[in-house]
């Protein structure tokens, strides 16, 4: 297994629940629960890809340096969601539970894959 590809197949996994949320909100939902779940899961994503980039680029021959350049980062890029979050219940008026859950499509994602992990390392004995 190659465990350099595990960001990226994440985040693909991520977007596909991302578009059937947005789907599945966009027909069932209201405007402002819509518009909550774009943007919860919009950041989330953007976060997750940065993260990913961050990681990805990093140098790990000097360790120390690297460590506090990622925590440096990810600490950033928590603000600049608490922030980007504020906005968006304070003035922009969005739902709250959209936004919840648009910002839980990460996670999701992950449940995904783990589900797949598992479902594609059974034995055909099992099946």
């Amino acid at each position: 297994m190659d465990f350099e590809k595990i960001p990226r197949i994440w985040l693909f996994l991520s977007g596909i629940v991302f578009v059937v949320g947005l789907v599945t909100s966009s027909l069932c939902a209201s405007g402002q629960f819509t518009l909550g779940f774009v943007s919860g899961g919009a950041l989330v994503l953007l976060n997750a890809w940065a993260s990913s980039w961050k990681t990805r680029k990093a140098d790990f021959q000097n360790k120390g340096r690297s460590i506090v350049a990622l925590l440096g980062g990810f600490y950033l890029r928590l603000i600049f969601l608490g922030l980007c979050l504020f906005v968006l219940v304070r003035f922009t008026k969005v739902d709250p539970i959209g936004l919840v859950t648009g910002l839980s499509v990460v996670p999701a994602g992950l449940f995904v894959m783990l589900t797949l992990i598992y479902i594609s390392n059974r034995r055909p004995k099992e099946v």
